[in-house]
């Protein structure tokens, strides 16, 4: 892999950013895979310290494990786990979209309503690695849109570990048309200023995804 090379302001931030990046994309990394703390900080050009720093912050997000006298490992796949950050996410999200439906402004539906269109045109295309993406961003979206920063990195996070738990090498989520369907009555809730639609749309999709994994 070609060497990444951070500037030299700020090495902790930005190995964060990085580790961030590689870790949730799912191209070098799987879920309960060990990680070379050694190997990043030469693959960055910089010494272990900022790289320990960034794993100390994504450890407290839950997307990598420190385990004493084993080493650093990416967050495996955790069946339990994983359905207890969706009863978490149904709520906060149902939540964040009821906000959304009180304070959102036209520039953020409009993004909103685009966000819709990536997603079709993806699947349409076959890119499902471009869906996942947009879909992650929709929600972050609509969790800005509420207007509270707590809830939105709180939504932020629990995605994060989400993703994490769930790479799968070509994987194809399933029932995707019904996904950006599900997508699509939550915003035209929010856009008529339906909070109580809003949030119950929400959690029933969030519910539906939920449930697939469930026969995982």
């Amino acid at each position: 892999m070609t060497a990444i090379k951070l500037q030299k302001t700020n090495l902790a931030e930005q190995s964060y950013g990085v580790l961030h990046e590689m870790l949730l994309a799912g191209q070098r990394f799987m879920p309960g895979d060990k990680i070379s703390v050694e190997d990043l900080a030469r693959q960055l050009g910089v010494s272990r310290s900022p790289v320990w720093g960034a794993i100390a912050r994504l450890e407290a997000e839950g997307i990598v494990e420190v385990r004493p006298r084993q080493g650093v490992f990416f967050i495996g796949f955790d069946k339990a786990r994983l359905l207890e950050i969706f009863v978490a996410r149904e709520v906060l999200e149902g939540a964040t979209a009821r906000l959304a439906a009180e304070k959102i402004n036209s520039a953020q539906m409009d993004e909103l309503r685009r966000s819709i269109e990536r997603q079709r045109a993806a699947i349409a295309s076959g890119a499902i690695a471009d869906y996942s993406a947009e879909a992650t961003r929709f929600h972050q979206l609509l969790a800005d849109a509420a207007g509270n920063q707590v809830m939105a990195e709180m939504v932020e996070r629990l995605w994060a570990r989400t993703k994490a738990m769930c790479i799968r090498p070509n994987a194809r989520p399933a029932l995707l048309d019904e996904r950006i369907d599900e997508h699509a009555r939550i915003i035209e809730a929010v856009a008529h200023r339906d909070g109580d639609t809003a949030e119950a749309e929400t959690r029933a999709h969030i519910r539906r995804v939920a449930a697939g994994l469930k026969e995982l």
